[in-house]
This record gives C-alpha cells, sequence and structure tokens, in this order.
C-alpha cells in the first residue's frame, strides 16, 4: 500500500492519485487543506500510525511538500502546518527502511543549490558562467551580455538581472542578499526526470524568461542524449536523489546543454499530462516493487 501525502491544493499529487486509481494500485492518502485537517498518531513505543482514526502500515511513501496551502491561506500558520506535517510523514518513512521512497538517503542534502553546482561540474556538467554575489555593480562589470539573477536559496522567478535594482530599491537593504547572477542561456529548455532507474525527457519552450511565471508553456516528450543523462544519474545518485528533476539550457555560442539545477521536489503533472501517464506510471511502478 502506497501513502501519498502533502496538500489537498496540489494538482500534481491530483494526478498521481487518478493514475493509481485508473490502475486500481492500492493507496491511501493524507491531504491537507485549508478546511481539511487530517488526524495522525505515531506511536513510538509500539511503533503504529494510525492515520484518521484507522491503524495503516503503508509499504511505501510518496511525498511533497505543500507550497499552495501558504499561498491560499498567506499566514505563517499556513506556511509552519505545510512543513510539520511533511515533517512528521518523512520522518515516519526515514526510520523505517522496509518501507520504500524516494531520496531517502538525501535528507536536506540535495537543498543547497550552490554545493551541487559544483558537484555537478565535478561530474562533467557544464554550467552557466555564474557568480554568487550581493555585490551587483561589481558582478555586472565582470559579466558581459544578458544576465539573469535568481536567489541563492531559491523561492523566487528568475529575473532579468538589468531589473534587480530597480526591484531593491523598492525594499529594504535587508534584501539585499546573495543571488545567482549568470549568462542567459536559450531554449528550447531540456527537463530531465530521473524516477528509480530511469530517465524522462521532455524539450520546454516558452515565451516567458521562467516558464513558471505563466501558463505559456509548450511540452514534448524529448530523448535524453545519453552522455548528459548518464553523468546526471551519476549526479542524483552522488547526492541521494531517486526521484528529481533537472533543468538544461542552450549556451549561446556552441548550442551545448548546461546544467542549471536539480529539485527533488519537482512539479510533474503537465510533464505527466504530455507524456500520456508515464511518469506517474514510473512513480508507481518504482514504490510498489517488492
Amino acid at each position: 500500500m502506497i501513502l501519498v501525502a502533502g496538500g489537498e491544493l496540489d494538482f500534481n499529487l491530483g494526478a498521481l492519485l487518478q493514475r493509481m486509481l485508473r490502475r486500481r494500485v492500492r493507496h491511501l492518502s493524507v491531504l491537507l487543506g485549508p478546511k481539511h485537517v487530517p488526524r495522525l498518531t505515531i506511536d513510538l513505543d509500539n511503533d503504529r500510525m494510525r492515520l484518521d482514526g484507522r491503524s495503516v502500515r503503508p509499504t511505501a511513501c510518496f511525498m511533497r511538500h505543500d507550497a499552495f496551502l501558504t499561498m491560499r491561506l498567506r499566514t505563517v500558520e499556513a506556511n509552519a502546518a505545510a512543513l510539520n506535517w511533511y515533517v512528521a510523514i518523512k520522518g515516519w518513512e526515514l526510520a523505517h527502511d522496509e518501507v520504500r521512497g524516494f531520496n531517502k538517503r538525501a535528507w536536506n542534502a540535495d537543498a543547497n543549490k550552490l554545493s551541487n553546482l559544483y558537484l555537478a561540474m565535478r561530474h562533467g556538467l557544464k554550467v552557466p558562467r555564474t557568480l554568487l554575489s550581493n555585490e551587483f555593480v561589481r558582478a555586472r562589470k565582470s559579466m558581459r551580455g544578458p544576465l539573469i539573477e535568481k536567489p541563492a536559496a531559491g523561492g523566487e522567478l528568475t529575473g532579468m538581472f538589468d531589473a534587480l535594482e530597480p526591484k531593491l530599491a523598492a525594499g529594504t537593504p535587508i534584501g539585499r542578499y546573495p543571488r545567482f547572477v549568470q549568462h542567459r542561456m536559450q531554449r528550447p529548455e531540456l527537463r530531465v526526470f530521473r524516477v528509480g532507474d530511469d530517465l524522462i525527457g521532455f524539450t520546454l519552450t516558452s515565451p516567458d524568461l521562467d516558464y513558471r511565471a505563466a501558463l505559456r508553456s509548450r511540452l514534448k516528450p524529448a530523448r535524453v542524449p545519453a552522455a548528459l543523462g548518464e553523468k546526471f544519474y551519476t549526479l542524483c545518485s552522488t547526492i541521494g536523489l531517486d526521484f528529481a528533476a533537472a533543468d538544461f539550457m542552450r549556451n549561446p555560442k556552441g548550442g551545448e546543454h548546461r546544467f542549471l539545477e536539480v529539485n527533488s521536489q519537482p512539479m510533474f503533472a503537465a510533464f505527466d499530462a504530455a507524456c500520456g501517464g508515464k511518469l506517474c506510471d514510473a512513480i508507481i511502478d518504482a514504490l510498489a516493487k517488492p
């Protein structure tokens, strides 16, 4: 039995649950919502989990940290609720080696984007010319051409570097925290998912700098270049990720793929729809193995 945990507003989990129903996969869900709070008790002494009044013993777990609840309610309490539910269920999974799950060896190890860029280069993946800095005038002087920026820890859409100073001027000095400054790459973008031992690729085209800004991207299944796929697979294994997605864009000079980042909780519903359910099938098959 597979336990699916996260937020009821998360359409990615909705796509996975629909696929499970279609395939008649035995599962249960614990989904937090604005008006729905599941009941959970984990008894350490007796090693029992009670969910909504009944004892359960999942053989596998799939979970996502719920960002949608905070987006809907916009409260500190909602943010704390999403985090604590994720940590509680993930903690139970991590404590039981016999329970199948993704990224069990990467608990928080994948969160540092700078560290992952270094690791990517060490595994032979090429990255864009990159600075991590809050000396933005100095950064502009040292890098020519179109530049993009994004925070060191993520959490914001990618922006054009030349629009950064006006944005910061509207805030306070504390807002000048370190940001990645990189040469702008070109599309089509290549998104590569690793699900267990499988690599599943897509091309992504969008008129927006950050395709998440509006629902205007076009997705198509794509072949993953063998050499790039092998290096990405090895990078994931080094970090401890067996479920992840990475983004690659092309260098304007030469057209080679450049690694941007790896995400251990990627959005996947739209990509799954573009490949006829192949992604959700791969997730289910990896978790349902004996």
